[in-house]
């Protein structure tokens, strides 16, 4: 096979997996006898991104994803800056601590949960983070999320 040939399916093969919906990655299961018994993917929800807590419990330097069981969990996120902050673009870096974030979501059974938090600039002053978050429901239907604003909100979330 041709060096071009080879490249070609390659080229293929990469905009297909592309284009193909992500394959859902076992979480770190956080539900009981979760490390002996995991439950399906149908009978879960599951929640990531930069997160130190959830639900109290302190989920250290694990990465995620996170299997949760379905209702009320509270995600505090983690405050300090990925690895890689110092060269975000055009010589441009981040010092310091992100403020404390705090998620309180009422989780469904097969919903994924996806927090994000970007760092832009334009290379010519301080930069700015924007942090998202959004429900993905197994029929396709997307939801942003707010973090919470009030103890109000987690009271609610929790009823």
């Amino acid at each position: 096979m041709s060096n071009v040939t080879r490249s070609a399916l390659l080229a293929v093969a990469i905009s297909v997996l592309g284009c193909h919906p992500a394959v859902d990655t076992p979480g770190i299961p956080l539900y009981p006898n979760g490390a002996t018994t995991r439950l399906p993917r149908n009978q879960i929800a599951q929640v990531a991104g930069p997160i130190a807590k959830i639900d109290g419990q302190d989920m250290g330097d694990q990465s995620g994803p996170f299997d949760v069981l379905p209702g009320c969990h509270i995600i505090e996120l983690d405050t300090r800056p990925p690895a890689n902050a110092y060269a975000l673009s055009s010589g441009a870096y981040w010092s310091g601590q992100f403020p404390q974030t705090t998620y309180a979501f009422r989780m469904q059974a097969g919903a994924r949960y996806v927090i994000q938090r970007d760092l832009q600039t334009d290379g010519t002053g301080p930069g700015r983070v924007v942090l998202s978050a959004r429900e993905e429901l197994p029929t396709g239907a997307v939801t942003d999320l707010s973090p919470v604003k009030s103890a109000d909100d987690i009271k609610a979330c929790k009823q």
